[in-house]
């Protein structure tokens, strides 16, 4: 088991050594695009650019699914405690999204957010929006016509603390009861990268996380008919005042 352990350890060092590398000049590729959609263009250039950054955006996200795998592996994926603009945090998502929704003519929108719920809130704002937009990457993918809906509501709260529940609705194809249980499927035994299914590992990255953020990942699905993700979440609050 130790031998295990500092094997994880070891490739977990190598990945972020290699990452940070990959990430430099992806991030150089998304920005030099961006520079680029800013001078005049034909319309074919702006389409063609227009995939290319958002394709190095999945890629991206991509490499740091494979970050944090390796991470959580290692026992050294941990949560910041920082002040986060729920709402803002939410349209960020939106806005991360919305091109691949275009893409395919799906309705995504902000549902509903409680009232109750105040401006700022206590937690880990990066890790919340990874999460979330795992979840709403999985409807839009299985989502041909339709929408995408996300609703926050108050799950449960104290004088300090607030649990959250985030809701990603779909009206796509739905899940076959047996592909539910792979797609939530825990990392294999060995704890080999080849055996995370590309399908699933958002949704497997997104379990451990929701689990270091005290919540639990749900999914609902009817085939033919359409799923629901949805996972819950503990925030400290903080200030007063609804969203």
């Amino acid at each position: 088991m130790e031998e295990d352990i500092s094997s994880h350890k070891l490739k977990s060092h190598l990945i972020d050594y290699k990452s940070h590398e990959i990430r430099t000049y992806m991030t150089r590729i998304i920005g030099m695009t961006d520079l680029t959609l800013m001078t005049e263009l034909t319309e074919e250039q702006l389409d063609y650019l227009t995939v290319i950054k958002s394709s190095t955006k999945s890629l991206l996200k991509v490499l740091n699914d494979i970050l944090d795998y390796s991470k959580i592996l290692a026992g050294k994926a941990n949560l910041e405690q920082v002040p986060f603009a729920i709402r803002e945090t939410i349209n960020e998502v939106i806005d991360i999204v919305t091109i691949a929704a275009k893409q395919k003519n799906i309705h995504l929108r902000l549902n509903s957010l409680d009232k109750s719920i105040p401006k700022k809130l206590i937690g880990d704002a990066t890790r919340l929006k990874q999460v979330l937009s795992n979840l709403i990457d999985n409807s839009i993918n299985f989502t041909d016509n339709g929408e995408v809906t996300i609703q926050v509501d108050i799950e449960d709260q104290d004088e300090i603390s607030m649990q959250l529940k985030f809701i990603v609705t779909d009206t796509g194809t739905g899940v076959p009861e047996e592909k539910l249980v792979r797609l939530l499927e825990s990392f294999g035994q060995d704890g080999s990268i080849n055996r995370l299914e590309s399908e699933g590992a958002g949704l497997a990255i997104s379990q451990k996380l929701v689990e270091l953020m005290k919540g639990k990942l749900y999914v609902e699905s009817t085939e033919g008919i359409g799923s629901k993700f949805y996972f819950t979440a503990v925030f400290g609050i903080q200030g007063k005042g609804g969203c």
